[in-house]
């Protein structure tokens, strides 16, 4: 090492023992820690450390009333989506990001998704020639609704004549709202024909409606019960048709429908006391067997009638309330009356 290195090396010790290097030195580190903090000061300010905001419900609400909620929040929001639904009423909001009661910062975002107030508009199809179904089937799919049906004598039997919106016949390719209901005009063939008014209990409003329109059935009249709404509509009652499964109307009436809540009634109970049972042929059947068989199937002897004279242990049954007529039905715990005579006193072929 040469003499001058030696001796810059000798003052660079020297000068680091010096009080003005450690006050300096101490200054450094102190003004460092002191930017460090009052950084640290300005990023929790800026971020809101440790304060949150709990975002509010404003689902269903209007978009105005919404927007109004959220920034007194002093949160921000951005209108993310616009959707049609004929259920919900226009201009309310339908679904939040980030969900109600979730905690964010100040200033957060919440995007929200808006009933549109202006109705989806589409196009009427061409539904002539086609089957029931299929018109039932390609109405729904448009967001269509079926509206009633009428029959008229036609060779082109149960397929699709006419459509009709209100009291003329519509288009093809005629914008309407969808969830408009479009009237169909049926061939009925060229005889009468009915059919058995179907099972509706326990099915909502729109599973109802369909499998009456694919029977060539209409809705009647519809009564809600409970300020329901259609959403959760389910059917609680109908005529024809609730008090047995042997109803038949023709091709083209109508079924009335009553509807209760299924948020608020309890239709798994209902439906179990409502379950129908088919009635069973005790015709020739023992006073024991025919007890027997009720009991299996549900049900149970509401009267017994025996002919003059006739003991119970001779007696077999040669009438019975309500009988036995094909596919007779009967709601279950309900009672059959039974009517006896003696064996020796009617034709009965047991084989």
């Amino acid at each position: 090492m040469s003499a001058s290195k030696k001796v810059k090396w000798k003052e660079i010790v020297a000068f680091l023992k010096t009080k003005t290097f450690w006050v300096h030195f101490g200054l450094s580190i102190a003004a460092a820690i002191a930017i460090l903090w009052f950084g640290l000061k300005l990023l929790d300010i800026y971020t809101f450390h440790g304060k949150t905001i709990a975002v509010p419900d404003v689902t269903g609400l209007q978009e105005e009333e919404a927007i109004e909620l959220i920034k007194d929040k002093r949160l921000r929001y951005e209108i993310s989506d616009s959707i049609y639904d004929n259920n919900r009423e226009k201009g309310s909001i339908a679904s939040q990001d980030p969900p109600a009661f979730s905690e964010v910062k100040k200033h957060r975002t919440v995007y929200l998704t808006v009933i549109a107030k202006l109705p989806e508009m589409v196009g009427i199809p061409d539904l002539s020639d086609l089957s029931l179904r299929q018109a039932v089937s390609i109405l729904n799919a448009y967001g269509l609704k079926v509206g009633k049906l009428e029959y008229i004598p036609d060779i082109a039997r149960n397929a699709v004549l006419k459509q009709k919106l209100g009291a003329g016949v519509v288009e093809p390719g005629t914008m309407v709202e969808k969830g408009t209901a479009i009237d169909l005009v049926i061939g009925s063939g060229l005889g009468s024909e009915s059919v058995a008014v179907p099972w509706l209990i326990g099915k909502s409003r729109a599973e109802a409606a369909v499998l009456l329109n694919s029977l060539g059935l209409n809705v009647g009249s519809e009564i809600f019960t409970d300020n329901v709404e259609d959403q959760t509509a389910t059917v609680f009652d109908q005529h024809p048709g609730s008090n047995n499964r042997n109803a038949y109307l023709s091709v083209g009436s109508s079924v009335d429908l009553w509807y209760k809540s299924s948020e608020n009634f309890d239709f798994e109970t209902y439906l179990s006391e409502l379950k129908m049972v088919l009635v069973p042929a005790l015709y020739g059947k023992t006073r024991d067997e025919a007890i027997k068989i009720l009991q299996e199937s549900g049900l149970k002897v509401e009267n017994e009638v025996f002919e003059k004279g006739v003991k119970p242990e001779d007696a077999r049954v040669y009438r019975q309330e309500p009988d036995n007529s094909e596919d007779a039905y009967i709601q279950a715990g309900k009672g059959i009356t039974l009517y006896y005579r003696a064996i020796k006193d009617f034709d009965l072929n047991l084989d």
